[in-house]
C-alpha cells in the first residue's frame, strides 16, 4: 500500500503537467490561401446575343455537334458544356433542331435582358424545350 501511494503521486503529477502543456499550445490558422496559390477564376462566356448569332451561322452552314460544342462554348466552361450535352441528347441525330432550341432560349433571355449570358440562353432553351422533349 505505501509503495502504491508515491505512484499515484507520480502519475497524478504527470497528468496535470501534459495537460498544462496542452492547453498553452496554440494553434495558428491562416486567415488566407496563401499568396502563390492563384484565384480560380471563371472563364468568359459568350452573351446570349452573340450565342444567337453564331447559332444562325451554324445553323446556314448545316452544322454537326463537335462544330457546335467549339463555336458555341469557346473556352470550355464547364457548366455551358453541361448545358449543350443535356440539349443534345434528344437531338443528337437532328442538331439543326438543337440549334432551333437553343436560338430559342436566346431569343427568350435577350427579350427580358440584353445584358443575358449564354448559360441563361442555355438554361431557358432546356426550360422551354421539356414539355415537347420529355
Amino acid at each position: 500500500m505505501i509503495a502504491i501511494v508515491p505512484l499515484l503521486v507520480f502519475w497524478a503529477s504527470k497528468r496535470q503537467t501534459t495537460s498544462r502543456a496542452f492547453r498553452s499550445r496554440k494553434v495558428v490558422r491562416p486567415a488566407s490561401p496563401p499568396p502563390s496559390v492563384p484565384a480560380r477564376q471563371v472563364p468568359s462566356r459568350l452573351s446570349a446575343a452573340e450565342m444567337l448569332s453564331r447559332v444562325q451561322g451554324l445553323r446556314d452552314g448545316d452544322a454537326q455537334w463537335d462544330a457546335i460544342w467549339s463555336e458555341l462554348n469557346p473556352t470550355d466552361d464547364p457548366e455551358v458544356q453541361r448545358f449543350l450535352v443535356e440539349i443534345r441528347g434528344p437531338h443528337m441525330f437532328t442538331p439543326h433542331l438543337g440549334l432551333s432550341v437553343i436560338e430559342d432560349g436566346c431569343r427568350r433571355v435577350l427579350a427580358v435582358s440584353p445584358k443575358a449570358d449564354a448559360l441563361a440562353a442555355l438554361r431557358e432553351a432546356i426550360r422551354s424545350q421539356e414539355p415537347f422533349v420529355r
